[in-house]
């Protein structure tokens, strides 16, 4: 892990749409950035990186255990990113693990806002309202650097 890495980190319980919310800022950077690696899975977890402003900007989906999130931080391009984003459960071992190996500094903490409901309306708009965030978010980032 690089010092100057920053990691945007969506944190949230259990299947309250972590990856769906990345997916579609994924599907986002994808229309302004370019793919440099990866592919973004319609179903599955996923890790792409793009390359935007001459940045290099990772997104890793699989945050459900330490083993996993360490894995998928190490691959492909991911290591020699700028900015990378993941998502996380709310405590455990992933969690331990990111505030073991980067600084409070590095580590923007993002809840993952859910909607309690059965309508997938409801549920996929507070999922692009999420990613909307973030992708406002890092190109500010990107912006202020």
């Amino acid at each position: 892990m690089k010092n100057n890495q920053l990691l945007y980190v969506l944190y949230g319980a259990e299947n309250t749409g972590k990856t769906s919310t990345l997916r579609y800022l994924a599907q986002k950077l994808d229309k302004v950035a370019t793919l440099t690696s990866g592919r973004i899975e319609c179903e599955l977890d996923f890790s792409v990186t793009f390359k935007i402003k001459e940045k290099i900007v990772s997104i890793v989906t699989p945050g459900d255990n330490a083993e996993i999130i360490k894995e998928h931080l190490g691959l492909n391009d991911v290591p020699s990113s700028n900015i990378i984003i993941c998502a996380s459960r709310t405590r455990g071992q992933t969690t331990d693990f990111l505030w073991a190996n980067y600084t409070e500094e590095q580590l923007r903490w993002v809840n993952k806002m859910y909607v309690y409901l059965d309508d997938e309306k409801h549920i996929n708009a507070c999922n692009r309202s999420v990613a909307h965030f973030l992708f406002e978010s890092l190109l500010l980032e990107l912006h202020t650097e």
